[in-house]
């Protein structure tokens, strides 16, 4: 059975709002990241593959020994859960290269806050993605990693699709 999200907590909000209360720049593409920051999460994958991307920063949230390093990280570190919802709504895709999950929390609360998602290509994520609202990929791959940020970023139309459908699937996966 999959999780569930409280509704009243992850929602879609207006990103520039979000952008504006946490200082992040309006016209970024911003990649976020949720997990402990360790190797079965992919948090280091993450950041190797947006090594070299233009026009694209990141926002890490977690904690744990594999801290995720490199340029453009706008933040990096846990924050009040409360903050959760808002950096996710001020974010363009959400993306957790992870090798192993059961029913990914984090996915679905991306999901309730209109996200398109880029994660792994492995069954346990058959139950909760689905070609219209994500991306999936070998999740040790950087280039695929990187390559999936890269088309997400430059085809508004497809992340704005994928969105939708995002925030369809998460409508029933609420408490």
């Amino acid at each position: 059975f999959p999780n569930a999200i409280d509704s009243n907590i992850f929602y879609k909000r207006d990103k520039y709002e979000m952008r504006q209360k946490f200082n992040y720049n309006a016209d970024d593409f911003i990649v976020v990241f949720v997990g402990h920051y360790i190797d079965r999460k992919g948090p280091r994958r993450l950041a190797k593959a947006l090594e070299g991307i233009k026009g694209v920063k990141s926002i890490f949230i977690g904690d744990g020994p594999d801290i995720p390093t490199g340029d453009g990280i706008l933040h990096t570190g846990r924050v009040p859960h409360a903050q959760v919802p808002e950096i996710l709504n001020a974010a363009d895709v959400f993306v957790l290269p992870t090798l192993n999950e059961g029913c990914c929390n984090a996915i679905i609360e991306a999901m309730a806050c209109g996200l398109p998602i880029i994660s792994s290509n492995r069954p346990f994520n058959d139950d909760i993605l689905w070609e219209d609202n994500s991306i999936r990929v070998d999740p040790m791959n950087i280039d695929e990693i990187r390559n999936a940020i890269i088309w997400m970023r430059d085809n508004p139309q497809l992340r704005e699709q994928f969105s939708q459908a995002s925030l369809r699937y998460a409508h029933d996966l609420r408490i």
